[in-house]
């Protein structure tokens, strides 16, 4: 006889795909007519960017764009450039999962570049980017709550777990014009250029989302004056977009993100076709939400019958339980030495390429990585020269946890500024701000009742003479576990003996009805 059991669900977070695949880069191109020979190669910076991104069956396809921007040492006048040249790309992978209803956070990221100039203006490149998507989706865990069969005994247990309440993503555009602020050269020709977002706060509205941050850009550039010096100029642009949330409630917890797929910035020209002054700046971002309510989720663990022996079925139920998030910035020294003829003046300082990689130290969170500090500088000779080091940070993180051996840290970094001082005549130390995003989960995995199956052949046996039994219980005893192995109700033996806790605090004399 197969029992039947009402069940319970409860809708969770899961990634059904989480991973990277790598994208060739492969460029033959000459010089156009406006960029001026190369004496000599400083830095290929490799600038992928992603302008969609779909889930059709289970075929995850991302599509954009990817920009190579080489910086030069000019050979007739033996200065700063740069010219740049854009390759579109598409790029796809099964993912073994039809979610039509899933969420994609997508990223791309340069893994290695190598430029080579065949002549004064032809250039060979060859290297790599990886795309690396995440596809959440809202799944089901289902477990066994409650049965009707008068002879079956269950066993309830419940863990903790963070309900979805809601999923949701949105994409949008942010784009304006500026110009350099009071005191700052006008603007020539741009060199490079960088974005960043910064995540503010989220909070809810309604059935809605409202997420808040920052675009940060910093762009390199040529002056228009006579000397053609370089200057760097850093604006900030206010984010905020609201995200259509289904479900939310409004005390849920927040997971968030603002991701940018994408940014574009262009010197505006004029009616002439010269430079205008301005600036403008085209990004394309990604909103993503998920919002969760704590609750304990209840399932039976185990069963027994009073009259049959049984045959049951388990099944492992995974649960999550957000416990914290966090964003903080820290920082992180070090220094190098240029090794050339000595520093007469820094172009620029930025980061590339920042690691992270949370984990535990003595049992509290850290995130730890490695950031590559770029230099751009002119030598004692006004001769422009670039030099590259590894700067190693470990971080610790404000997170409230309950179990370390049960949580896992999901974690994020970027460089958020790095300001330098010269040491010497070639020697410079850097100080490195890094922004490290933090959410701690606690993770379980619990044995949960999935089948039971009544053997009505082999009846239990029981004594038709003994109507109480006696039974000296030691102290942690379950009455669960007494009521199964003597073939009843775990309720029968606290009415008998005016028992209310299932669990005994000690030494104690049962009776022990028999049903």
């Amino acid at each position: 006889m197969d029992y039947i059991f009402g069940k319970k669900s409860v809708p969770v977070r899961e990634a059904v795909f989480d991973g990277c695949f790598e994208q060739p880069i492969d460029l033959d191109f000459t010089l156009p007519d406006y960029c001026p020979s190369i004496e000599k190669i400083l830095k290929c910076r490799v600038s992928p960017k992603i302008h969609s991104k779909s889930l059709s069956g289970d075929r995850l396809t991302i599509e954009g764009a990817v920009t190579v921007c080489v910086l030069y040492i000019d050979e007739e006048k033996r200065t700063l450039r740069s010219c740049e040249h854009t390759l579109p790309y598409s790029g796809s992978i099964s993912v073994k999962s039809d979610c039509s209803d899933a969420v994609i956070r997508a990223y791309a990221k340069p893994e290695y570049i190598n430029c080579r100039a065949i002549s004064s203006r032809r250039l060979d490149i060859h290297g790599a980017f990886s795309l690396c998507a995440r596809i959440d989706a809202i799944c089901s865990r289902e477990a066994a709550l409650d049965c009707q069969s008068e002879d079956l005994e269950l066993k309830k247990s419940s863990v903790p777990i963070s309900r979805l309440c809601s999923l949701a993503q949105q994409q949008f555009s942010v784009a304006d014009e500026l110009e350099p602020t009071n005191g700052s050269p006008a603007i020539r020709s741009i060199l490079k250029s960088d974005v960043k977002v910064k995540p503010i706060d989220c909070k809810i509205a309604g059935d809605k989302a409202m997420a808040r941050g920052e675009l940060i850009a910093r762009v390199l550039y040529i002056a228009d004056n006579e000397a053609a010096d370089t200057a760097v100029m850093e604006f900030t642009l206010p984010v905020t977009e609201v995200i259509d949330s289904p479900g939310i409630e409004s005390d849920s917890r927040l997971e968030w993100r603002l991701e940018l797929l994408s940014s574009d910035i262009r010197l505006r020209e004029d009616g002439s076709g010269e430079g205008g002054g301005f600036i403008s700046i085209d990004c394309r971002l990604c909103a993503y939400v998920a919002a969760y309510s704590d609750e304990d989720f209840e399932y039976v663990s185990d069963a027994y019958s009073t009259l049959y022996d049984l045959d049951c079925e388990y099944s492992n139920l995974r649960a999550t339980r957000l416990c914290d998030s966090t964003r903080e910035s820290f920082i992180t020294k070090s220094g190098t030495d240029a090794e050339t003829n000595g520093i007469s003046r820094v172009i620029d300082v930025w980061g590339e390429q920042c690691s992270s990689e949370p984990g535990f130290d003595n049992g509290s969170p850290i995130v730890r990585g490695r950031i590559n500090a770029c230099i751009l500088a002119l030598d004692n000779d006004s001769l422009p020269f670039y030099i590259e080091r590894s700067v190693d940070y470990l971080c610790p993180v404000k997170l409230n946890i309950d179990s370390p051996d049960k949580s896992l840290i999901e974690a994020s970094a970027e460089v958020e500024s790095i300001s330098y001082r010269l040491n010497g005549g070639s020697g410079i130390d850097l100080r490195c701000e890094i922004a490290v995003s933090a959410t701690a989960y606690e993770s379980y995995s619990v044995r949960a009742l999935s089948a039971a199956h009544a053997d009505e052949e082999h009846k239990r046996i029981k004594d038709p003479d003994v109507a109480l039994t006696l039974y000296f219980a030691q102290r942690g005893e379950s009455l669960w576990d007494i009521a199964r192995r003597y073939s009843t109700k775990t309720e029968a033996i606290k009415r008998e003996n005016d028992v209310a806790d299932d669990e005994l605090d000690g030494e104690v004399m049962l009776l022990i009805p028999s049903i």
